[in-house]
């Protein structure tokens, strides 16, 4: 009679599953979407179930427990045009377009050259002092 291994069972059957279950809790692993920390888990399940005639039947089952997701966070700019009522939404920091801050008395901001990395407005006139007062 042969002896029964681990490798042996159903053929190979159950090593075979085993190694890919090892393959996938490493995908996970490597996977940068997913949480770094959280604990993986492989599970192999065998059930013995005795015969009538003296055989005794083998269920088997291999089972992972992955890590879920990596949480991310983003914050997000609104703004609303007090004239037309137009919502505009944006992601901070994200070299898109910043959303353009309206005000009621406002009819909206004037064109003018600027440098887009650094927000500065360019060949802007000066006029002298400003007086805050008026």
């Amino acid at each position: 009679m042969a002896k029964i291994t681990f490798d042996t069972i159903d053929g190979g059957g159950l090593a075979e599953q085993f190694r890919l279950a090892l393959a996938q809790i490493g995908r996970n692993i490597i996977d940068p979407n997913m949480d770094p920390k959280e604990k993986r888990g492989l599970v192999v399940n065998l059930n013995f179930i005795p015969g009538e005639t003296g055989g005794i039947n083998v269920e088997y089952s291999v089972k992972t427990k992955l890590a879920g997701s990596r949480k991310g966070s983003s914050l997000f700019l609104i703004g609303q045009d007090a004239k037309s009522g137009k919502i505009s939404m944006t992601e901070y920091g994200n070299n898109r377009p910043q959303v353009a801050v309206y005000s009621a008395g406002n009819s909206g901001p004037a064109e003018k050259e600027c440098d887009p990395d650094a927000g500065e407005i360019l060949n802007e006139e000066t006029r002298g002092p400003i007086d805050l007062r008026a």
